[in-house]
């Protein structure tokens, strides 16, 4: 009896409440919506290429001088500025013994340069006196030209004479007022005078022959100069590259301050003082992050998607922000891999963008022309139908749409929707054709 008791209230109390619910129907629903408009624009996707931040630039630091590395003034991961000095390298083996043995041969050039500087002295004066003898022997040859002038001239008055008499004493002896003995004598002393006064006509000076010599001499002097001179410039030049050699070694025996190459971060640090190091390998490395290169291996479809100069945005997930750079290389033929190398460098002054950080190339694409662009979330979706609720007088009417294409935020449809329209974002789902709903202030 009790338990019928209690199956009598069960059913009094459900059926109360299906009135109640049924009355509460019977009320006009207004369901509270988000909404947001509808654009009309072009409708464009970002592609995105995965990358990698690289250094622009590794600079290896090499002493000049190999030996002991005494000082060092850097660790791994230090900030340095180009011209900063990192260490000090102490030259190793016989350097003092080089710079004496180059002294050596300074001294050694410039006695040899000084001897030639005075036989190069001797020959000038040899040259000199050469011209001198000539001159000599020209006024001596002019003297003696005179002498035998005259004489010349007297032999020729004598024979003159002697010829007047000995003609004068023919006729004597042809009409025989004297003997032909006479004739004959006075004959033979013109003869003589004619023969005296040949010679003397055709007799070259000796001094000639002298004014010869002397210019031969002075020809001789002037060539001895010229090969002083020749030997005194080869000298000259002889303690120059002595002198250079001294320099050298003294170089080299002076301990060597090694600065950095170029402004950056030292990533590599292989020695420590005390450490041999020598002029073949580095024995750190300097790494420049003022630029830094941005670089993506990309396939032939997106090789298209890079022009060297262009200007394109870098999204850096570690930092949070997104950066610009430019677009410097761009390979034409693939790696090993089969894919293309990009390069694009991006300013780096703060130097908080680090090698090996993660980098994203943002690549905008215009994919649809002028079309309706919704908010993604206003789409309702189902029996492979697409529609969004539009809210025209307070209530939700259905628009069916065609999506062409879609992304995380916004999606571009086609469909009888106007520019400007107002979607419902949220609270479609519960929706039907032709709800009342009340559009919720953003500040709720």
């Amino acid at each position: 009896m009790k338990r019928l008791s209690i199956l009598v209230f069960l059913l009094f109390f459900v059926t109360a409440c299906m009135q109640d619910e049924a009355s509460e129907e019977v009320e006009e629903r207004i369901t509270p919506v988000n909404v947001e408009s509808v654009k009309k624009e072009d409708f464009v996707i970002e592609r995105k290429i995965v990358a990698r931040a690289t250094s622009a630039e590794a600079s290896p630091v090499i002493s000049e001088t190999p030996g002991e590395l005494i000082t060092l003034n850097v660790a791994k991961g230090d900030r340095v500025e180009e011209g900063e000095t990192l260490a000090v390298v102490s030259p190793g083996g016989n350097a003092e013994d080089q710079i004496e043995l180059q002294q050596i041969a300074v001294r050694q050039a410039e006695k040899q340069l000084e001897n030639a500087q005075i036989s190069e002295d001797q020959a000038a004066q040899g040259v000199e006196s050469a011209k001198e003898q000539v001159e000599l022997a020209k006024q001596a040859s002019q003297s003696e030209e005179s002498q035998t002038a005259q004489a010349s001239e007297a032999a020729k008055q004598q024979y003159e004479q002697a010829k007047q008499l000995a003609d004068q004493t023919k006729k004597l002896a042809d009409e025989g007022t004297i003997p032909d003995a006479l004739f004959q004598q006075a004959q033979n002393r013109a003869d003589q005078a004619y023969a005296q006064y040949q010679q003397l006509k055709g007799q070259q000076p000796q001094s000639s022959s002298a004014v010869a010599q002397a210019e031969a001499q002075v020809d001789q002097a002037q060539q001895q100069l010229e090969q002083a001179q020749v030997a005194v410039d080869q000298a000259e030049l002889q303690v120059e590259q002595a002198n250079v050699q001294l320099n050298q070694a003294q170089n080299q025996a002076a301990n060597e301050a090694i600065p950095a190459p170029s402004t950056g971060e030292v990533s590599t640090l292989d020695a420590g003082e005390g450490d041999l190091v020598t002029n073949q390998q580095p024995f750190a490395t300097i790494v420049s992050l003022d630029p830094m290169t941005i670089t993506a291996s990309v396939t032939s479809e997106q090789l298209s998607l890079f022009n060297k100069g262009d200007e394109l945005e870098i999204e850096l997930p570690s930092l949070e922000e997104q950066v610009t750079s430019t677009v410097d290389y761009v390979s034409s033929v693939p790696d090993d891999t089969g894919l293309y190398p990009v390069e694009a460098t991006v300013s780096n002054s703060d130097e908080k963008i680090k090698p090996g950080m993660m980098a994203t190339f943002l690549l905008p694409e215009n994919i649809v022309e002028n079309t309706l662009i919704v908010p993604t979330d206003s789409l309702v979706e189902e029996n492979e139908e697409a529609y969004v609720y539009q809210v025209v007088d307070e209530k939700a009417v259905r628009v069916d749409v065609s999506i062409l294409e879609s992304q995380t935020e916004f999606t571009a449809v086609s469909g009888d929707l106007p520019e400007g329209a107002d979607v419902i974002t949220t609270g479609q789902l519960t929706l039907s054709d032709g709800d009342k709903v009340t559009i919720m202030e953003e500040d709720s």
